[in-house]
Formats: structure tokens, C-alpha cells, sequence
């Protein structure tokens, strides 16, 4: 699959045309990682984002119950994106990023993002609008896992 194929059917560039997609494609680079290994760290500096094209991956966070585990928060999978906090904030990553299978991905630097949504400001909107949705969609759920937990 092409990194234009791969941009459109993920929702951080829904509502981008041919033209669009073929501009932001050249801000992506490609990576594969294998099965049970680690893509990113969890307090590491880091401020790319990740696409992912094709496999699966687990976020985990450090325990704050029991020191040196980690707690599942979240299952990744074809079309998601991850480290968007980072991209907009630049800070540390908030969690640890594991393959669960043989994954392919395509990813973006702060820096090229940035610069590109800055060159390109309708496209920018439209990504930025996208993020938004993603995070909300990401933030109400764990709203609900939240109430729900707390009713068991």
C-alpha cells in the first residue's frame, strides 16, 4: 500500500482530497516494527506521529498501584493514530507503545508537521480539526470506562 492509500483511509485525513494527500505524504516516513517490540517509551522524549497501516499495537502505562508493572490502557489497531499528544505538545510520551503483532507504520516529525501545516493552512485546519475529533472520541471513552469502573 502507498503512503497516499495509506493517509486516506486513516481519520486524521478524513475530508483531504488526492491533491491534499499527496502533499502530506511527503512529510511521512515508513517503519516496521516486529511482534512484542517496543515502538515507543513511555517517558522518553519523543514528537512524532504515528499512522498505523497495518497490525496492532498495546499502550501501556506504568502501574501507580504496584511499582515496575504496567496496565493495559488501550488496544491500537489498521488506520489509528497515536502520539498526538506529543505532536501538539512536545512533551514525554504518556505511555509505552508495544507491537502485539508484526506492524507496519507510517509517521510524521513535530518539526515537518508543523512546518507543513503552516505552509499549507486550509490542510491544516482540516488536520487539526480531525485531531480534535480523535482526542474527543478518545476522552469521552475513557470517560465511560471511568463511570463505568467506578459502578462495579
Amino acid at each position: 500500500m502507498n503512503t497516499i492509500d495509506a493517509l486516506r483511509r486513516s481519520e486524521l485525513c478524513n475530508g483531504l482530497n488526492d491533491n491534499e494527500l499527496k502533499l502530506m505524504s511527503e512529510i511521512f516516513h515508513s517503519r516496521q516494527v516486529n511482534r512484542n517490540k517496543i515502538v515507543l517509551k513511555e517517558g522518553e522524549p519523543s514528537n512524532d506521529l504515528y499512522i498505523i497501516v497495518r497490525g496492532r499495537v498495546k499502550v501501556v502505562m506504568s502501574s501507580s498501584a504496584i511499582p515496575g508493572d504496567f496496565e493495559k490502557i488501550a488496544t491500537l489497531k489498521d488506520n489509528e493514530i497515536y502520539g498526538e499528544f506529543a505532536l501538539l505538545d512536545g512533551s514525554t510520551r504518556s505511555a509505552s507503545v508495544i507491537a502485539e503483532e508484526d506492524s507496519f507504520f507510517l509517521y510524521a516529525d513535530y518539526l515537518d508537521f508543523h512546518r507543513f501545516m503552516e505552509e499549507n493552512e486550509h490542510i491544516g485546519f482540516i488536520i487539526m480539526k480531525n485531531l480534535a475529533k480523535i482526542l474527543t472520541a478518545k476522552l469521552r471513552k475513557t470517560n465511560f470506562e471511568m463511570r463505568d469502573g467506578a459502578h462495579q
